[in-house]
């Protein structure tokens, strides 16, 4: 016999499990290619400006094998930019990367600035020397689509770049595993509930 004291339990149980499947569903998408610059190349990003002393290299990586660096001087920086970012106008973004600073602020001329679509994140111009350093910023994205652009010159030294990220919302629609746990606990309650509903009949009717 199957009773409301058996089908309960079940219907919440199935309850709280679909609710912990969507909420794993609905991860923070990472929205930059290569951002750690694993491939051994800038793969992903465009360059401009001046390119001269800067490349990728499994010297001083923050995590994993590679890291950028940028050294370039006379009075200009490099620039590299990750483009087409597929953000949504009004989503709110978490941007993040790792910073090295090699170069003492008295040595020369030295800086480095972030923008996000056309915010400009920071600009810092012959900052101290420091070691990998997390910077992290939280934006609404105010188009759909949006350019990650980074300008860096350092005179006398190098800067490190590593681990670069914009995590942002992703679509919470069940992958088709969830799905499958869905339609299978519906499933199981549903006969569960009409094999009690028909044994009610039964025991109403007889005399």
């Amino acid at each position: 016999m199957i009773s409301d004291s058996m089908i309960k339990p079940a219907a919440s149980m199935l309850v709280l499990s679909l609710a912990a499947c969507l909420s794993t569903s609905a991860y923070a998408a990472e929205l930059v290619t290569n951002g750690g610059f694993e491939t051994g190349s800038f793969t992903g990003w465009v360059q401009s400006g001046n390119t001269t002393n800067t490349g990728v290299s499994a010297t001083n990586p923050h995590s994993g094998t590679y890291a950028a660096f940028f050294g370039p001087s006379n009075g200009t920086a490099s620039a590299i930019r990750e483009q087409n970012l597929p953000t949504i106008a009004g989503q709110n973004y978490t941007i993040s990367f790792w910073l090295y600073n090699d170069a003492a602020a008295t040595a020369g001329t030295h800086g480095f600035s972030v923008l996000f679509g056309a915010e400009q994140l920071i600009n810092s111009l012959n900052p101290a020397p420091f070691g990998y350093t997390l910077y992290s910023y939280n934006r609404v994205a105010s188009t759909n689509g949006t350019t990650l652009s980074f300008a860096l010159r350092n005179d006398p030294g190098l800067f490190w770049l590593d681990d670069v990220s914009v995590a942002g919302p992703s679509s919470a629609v069940p992958e088709p595993s969830t799905w499958g746990l869905m339609l299978a606990g519906l499933g199981l309650v549903g006969g569960a509930m009409r094999s009690r509903r028909r044994h009610q009949r039964k025991v109403r009717f007889a005399f």
